[in-house]
């Protein structure tokens, strides 16, 4: 097969060599493409072209410095290329962009004609505060050419192409990203829950700057470009160094302009800042860009500054070294946190990465199989609603009254999730994490996260889910640890709101957070029968109907895909090895694990033990650690899957499990496996060969279990039914069904239908899309005795409106005299009399050098005209009787 492959730029050749590399590559011929009449974009390619193949020659369409117009240009790209694959009898065409300008004409000549792929180059999630009727930035058409295939990162580009409008019919494949999504230290990074700290407390700051041409783009005008990065350059020269790093397509007259700027270094805009360069950084500031691949691998904090004259926003992203920020004054206060407590303080909410980027380790198979059975798309009709004659007309009676009940249902198409942080560390998040990158890339739902541990106010939650149909809590640990949770819950079932919950808990989990926390255990018992229950297995359901709930839904659980999968041995060795995953707590069975490998010991069995997974405090003085297992620690999900395959029995020891995620894994690399008898995964594997329950808790009929499993097979096909009982699929179908969410079939109902992704060349589509973006976060929890400091540098800088905004964090909290006068003043001086007044009275009433007090109230009442006469003639009345006071206290003292 002849596979052309059309690149613009660098990394299109980059992105070509990665599909080459392919397992069955090398059985098709590769043609490098590019049209340049100028040059330079040519020679760069020519240049990456001569560094990564040996021999493969780029074709340019043009000859360099070729007498022809711009517009005329533009005009022979199209017709050059289609005479290229003609005269190469190409079969296949590969490009990366086909809303760029020659993009767009490569997609437009050929794709009634040649099987067009289109693979994702860079991050194409960007969201927008206004999405009023007009033309939107390129990236929200991108891939609206009819191709017969697109190769995307993750599920959340696959949701934008699917569902941005009533008839988007884009062949769309989550494919995983070409140099990205088979890199392990990228997974590691995006995985982290953890930010290193580089300097120490008070020490200066090493900051970039990683600018974008973004009035070359028309993003921003150059005016409000420029006046930003003189703002945010100034705020940050107080906190270190600062760099700034232009994009290599910046124009020179911009790169003069930058070479002004006072206290600021201006590094060459042709270096290549990789991770390796950025890992020498304390702190990183962009626009939006895919550069966050590369300050995850770092490690290093970046900072994605979405200015309020910029319209495009970058998606808030969940992860502890990434946080978005709307005003210089944010952006301040995060560095300021950053060199004060060597603490970065990232987004409180958002996605995880992997909505956006699907890890696999064969990205580049993908993306070639789908390249060998792509085919030309069939030519679509336009869309049209059929008239109310037409549609009567279709199928019987009783068909047509199915159907118009059908069209009456308007299902959900937005779900918070709400819990209590997100992350791959912990087995409560997964399953949720799992079901909401399938949900994204199959159904038009919109999908937030929120973590409840950073509110302070139900008031905050229900004005950040104002706009959510279906309300998900992951796990009851929110009812226990945070003390919202079920007045929240309470305060959404008033509004009408439909409110589920997902529980993971166990029976001793239930006792234990039940005596450590009475009271808010016993409103939680109140609340549950007014919402409805999901759970992981059918005992934890009848568990749940003791306790009031009518109808728990059982839907188990499920497990990410992880990229390796061997199968454990069929014949166990000589010295069979048995394996548990699980932290170190009493719950797990630390001890019995451990009574089992000495039993086994004393009995001569040549058995080894091994323990994975980190200690914690919940282990009690009598627990025995038996030197007779191997206590491996916690270790990668890699690392893992390592283990259980090099195993023969995982041997779950825990007491009370309702369906443990581990036994998933164990299932899903054939590896034996032994329970007790109480635990979740016994009502699904009871009778398959290869799987043991013990009904007595004691190391000796768990001993006797082990005995028998290992003396038998593991049945392939009785596993591979489990296994799929726990597929990502089949779970996600029976979560969206129990959400009642809406499905891919209803996206023509659910969307505007003013919204048209491939609207005629020259015509604007307008409506309103589902895309966007509201506020980036709720008010984090930084440190209280900065604050002040903070209120008062933007105070002083006359940033009116930052004031405010930390003024009211600071609100939330306490009432401090100092910043309850200083938000007045800025009412008073707006001419916001009620405002200004409420805060006076609040200060009158705070506390603190009651003299001082009534002095500043006085002084910030004269600028309130009529309405603050009064106040101030009051305020002075008690100054100066609080003066006299004193005074004459001072004196009998002195008597």
């Amino acid at each position: 097969m002849r596979i052309a492959v059309f690149v613009e730029n660098r990394n299109g050749v980059g992105l070509a060599s990665e599909i080459m590399k392919a397992p069955g590559a090398g059985a098709h011929s590769f043609h490098l493409v590019t049209a340049d009449r100028d040059g330079d974009v040519a020679g760069w390619i020519e240049q990456e072209a001569a560094a990564r193949f040996d021999d493969l020659k780029v074709h340019n369409l043009f000859q360099v410095d070729e007498p022809i117009s711009g517009d005329e240009f533009l005009e022979e790209v199209g017709h050059r290329i289609r005479a290229y694959t003609g005269q190469e009898r190409v079969d296949r065409l590969v490009f990366f962009n086909d809303q760029s300008q020659r993009g767009r004409r490569v997609a437009g000549e050929l794709r009634d004609t040649l099987p067009l792929v289109l693979v994702q180059d860079g991050h194409l999630d960007f969201h927008f505060k206004r999405t009023d009727p007009g033309l939107r930035d390129q990236n929200w058409y991108y891939g609206s050419s009819s191709p017969a295939a697109v190769c995307v990162w993750g599920p959340a580009t696959a949701h934008h192409l699917m569902f941005r409008s009533p008839d988007s019919n884009v062949p769309v494949h989550i494919t995983g990203a070409l140099g990205h999504s088979d890199d392990p230290q990228l997974l590691r990074a995006a995985r982290s829950t953890t930010h290193r700290h580089t300097k120490g407390s008070g020490e200066p700051l090493r900051i970039v700057v990683l600018d974008q041409p973004l009035s070359d783009q028309r993003k921003l005008s150059r005016k409000d470009h420029r006046e930003q990065l003189t703002e945010l350059c100034e705020a940050l020269t107080g906190f270190g160094e600062v760099e700034i790093k232009p994009h290599p397509s910046t124009l020179r007259g911009h790169l003069d302009w930058l070479g002004t700027l006072p206290d600021v270094t201006v590094l060459d805009e042709s270096a290549l800042l990789d991770a390796e360069s950025l890992d020498g950084y304390d702190l990183a500031i962009t626009f939006f860009s895919t550069t966050y691949l590369q300050t995850l691998r770092a490690g290093t904090p970046l900072i994605l500054f979405s200015p309020p004259a910029l319209n495009i926003v970058f998606p808030t992203i969940n992860h502890p070294l990434l946080r978005n920020v709307g005003t210089v004054g944010e952006l301040v206060d995060v560095a300021a946190e950053l060199q004060r407590a060597g603490k970065f303080t990232p987004n409180a909410h958002g996605e995880p990465v992997e909505h956006f980027i699907t890890f696999h380790d064969d990205v580049p198979s993908r993306v070639l199989r789908r390249i060998e059975e792509a085919e030309v798309p069939a030519a679509r009709p336009a869309p049209r609603r059929p008239a109310p004659v037409e549609e009567a007309a279709r199928g019987s009676r009783a068909d047509r009254a199915l159907r118009a009940v059908e069209e009456r249902l308007n299902r959900p198409r937005s779900l918070a999730v709400l819990g209590l942080g997100f992350s791959y560390v912990t087995g409560v998040a997964i399953p949720v994490l799992t079901y909401t990158q399938a949900l994204l890339a199959q159904n038009p739902v919109d999908i937030r996260y929120f973590d409840l541990g950073v509110y302070t106010r139900t008031e905050d939650v229900l004005a950040d889910l104002a706009d959510t149909e279906v309300v998900l809590i992951n796990s009851l640990a929110p009812f226990w640890r945070s003390p919202l949770a079920n007045e929240l819950t309470e305060a959404l079932v008033a509004l009408g709101r439909s409110v589920v919950v997902y529980a993971h808990e166990t029976e001793y989990v239930m006792n234990f957070e039940g005596e450590q926390h009475a009271l808010r255990h016993a409103e939680m018992v109140k609340v549950l029968p007014k919402v409805k229950v999901l759970c992981v297995s059918t005992a934890q359901a009848d568990m749940f109907r003791q306790l009031g709930v009518s109808d728990p839904v059982v839907v188990y659980n499920t497990v990410p895909q992880d990229t390796h999968r061997t199968l454990a041995r069929r014949t166990p060795g000589e010295r069979p090895r048995i394996v548990m995953v699980g932290s170190m707590q009493d719950r797990k069975g630390l001890d019995l694990f451990s009574r089992v490998a000495e039993l086994a010991y004393t009995q001569g069995l040549p058995w080894e033990f091994a323990w994975i997974g980190h200690k914690t405090w919940r282990i009690s003085s009598s627990t025995l650690l038996s030197d007779r297992v191997e206590w491996m620690g916690a270790l990668s999900r890699d690392r893992v899957r390592e283990e259980l395959a090099a195993s023969d029995v995982f041997f779950l020891s825990s007491m009370d499990d309702p369906m443990p995620l581990s036994v998933v894994e164990a299932v899903q690399q054939r590896l034996r496996t032994v329970t007790y008898h109480r635990v979740g995964s016994r009502e699904v594997l009871e009778g398959v060969p290869g799987y043991r329950s013990f009904a007595e808790y004691t190391p000796a009929a768990a001993l006797d279990a082990l005995r028998q499993v290992l003396a038998e097979e593991v049945a392939e096909d009785e596993y591979q039914d489990v296994e799929e009982l726990f597929d990502i699929s089949a779970f996600t179908a029976r979560m969206t069904t129990a959400l009642n969410l809406a499905g891919p079939e209803g996206v023509a109902r659910a969307l505007p239908a003013a919204v048209a992704a491939d609207a005629p060349e020259g015509q604007e589509p307008d409506g309103e899309t589902a895309y966007a973006e509201g506020p980036f976060s709720a008010v984090l929890s930084r440190h209280a005795k900065y604050l002040n400091e903070d209120f008062t540098r933007h105070f002083t800088a006359g940033r009116q409106d930052e004031a405010l905004r930390v003024g009211w964090e600071i609100l939330r909290r306490r009432q401090p005299v100092d910043v309850l006068i200083g938000m007045a003043e800025i009412r008073a001086s707006r001419g916001e009399t009620d405002g200004a007044l409420r805060l006076l009275s609040a200060a009158a009433i705070a506390g603190g050098d009651r003299g001082r007090v009534w002095s500043e109230i006085s002084r910030v009442a004269g600028d309130l005209g009529a309405r603050g006469r009064a106040i101030r003639q009051l305020a002075r009345k008690e100054s100066i009787r609080i003066e006299l006071a004193n005074r004459s206290a001072r004196l009998l003292k002195s008597d």
